[in-house]
């Protein structure tokens, strides 16, 4: 399983990398993360060492590769799954919710739908002072939680915020490295680990998730980007004792039939607000190399 070569394909912000091992495999991962050379000093290591490599995609690829070799799902090697399906979210459309989806993201203005569980979206672009008046009117609603609700200017105006209201808060999307979830953790400032899995690797993911679950905090993955992210999802949500739900995008119309052609199949339909373990070798899915160049052109 030693890397052989490294290919890079632009698909629109996201970053997919081909990963190809002497045994022929190929693995694939996306992120946010701009492919630089220095990705190429993995080119003579093992597969197995997916762990030292933290640029998203090159981790996600290489634990493909040792998902495909071991003919077993990522989640597999990550210690077996703790669910056997996956809790997601999405953004709120009407069409969505009609598709299946019973957990949305939203901002303030369209937390007044009933029926369904929300997540309330403050973008990080209230004041403390706003964000804490907000938190205090959301608490009779009973939101799964408050996205992050204002700028991470310091942490005594956060922690104003949680001391004040109980409306769970959510902190991590923007994130740039681990060390900002220890000090909202050790502050007891946080409910909700919203790290990016196109920022951040599935491995550093499970870390933040281990220092989480010593805190009894959960973690719900953030994700927008592109279909082979969605798929690394499932298995780092499967794979997560203290998981709470996955953000996944919704698409529609030629948005849904390019993700679906890049992935094979339509591995983000959603039912009664959960979507499938993916049970296949590696990411479980069968990239369309053809489809994605064409999609990437």
């Amino acid at each position: 399983m030693i890397i052989r070569a490294i290919e890079h394909i632009q698909l629109r912000d996201s970053t997919i990398l081909k990963v190809t091992a002497d045994n022929h495999l190929v693995g694939w991962g996306e992120s946010a993360v701009p492919y630089d050379d220095s990705l190429k000093r993995a080119i003579g290591r093992p597969a197995y060492q997916y762990a030292l490599h933290q640029h998203p995609a090159l981790n996600m690829a290489m634990l493909d590769i040792v998902g495909q070799a071991a003919k077993a799902p990522i989640y597999q090697i990550l210690g077996g799954p703790t669910r056997n399906k996956v809790r997601v979210m999405t953004a709120w459309s009407d069409t969505a919710a009609k598709a299946g989806h019973r957990a949305f993201i939203a901002p303030p203005p369209l937390v007044q739908k009933t029926g369904f569980d929300f997540v309330v979206d403050g973008g990080g672009k209230m004041t403390p002072g706003e964000a804490s008046s907000l938190a205090a009117s959301l608490e009779k609603l009973h939101p799964l939680w408050l996205d992050e609700p204002c700028p991470q200017v310091n942490l005594g105006t956060i922690r104003k915020i949680a001391e004040e209201n109980v409306t769970p808060l959510g902190w991590g999307r923007n994130f740039q490295s681990l060390s900002e979830v220890q000090n909202m953790l050790s502050e007891q400032l946080i409910d909700v680990v919203r790290l990016d899995i196109a920022k951040h690797s599935i491995s550093a993911i499970r870390k933040a998730a281990a220092l989480a679950e010593t805190y009894y905090v959960a973690v719900a993955p953030f994700h927008s980007g592109g279909p082979i992210a969605t798929a690394a999802s499932i298995h780092l949500a499967a794979s997560l004792p203290n998981f709470f739900i996955q953000q996944i995008p919704w698409s529609e119309g030629e948005e849904r039939k390019m993700r679906t052609e890049i992935t094979g199949r339509d591995i983000e339909s959603v039912r009664e607000g959960y979507v499938e373990l993916l049970t296949g070798p590696g990411l479980g899915i069968k990239v369309n190399e053809q489809a994605l160049r064409r999609y990437a052109a």
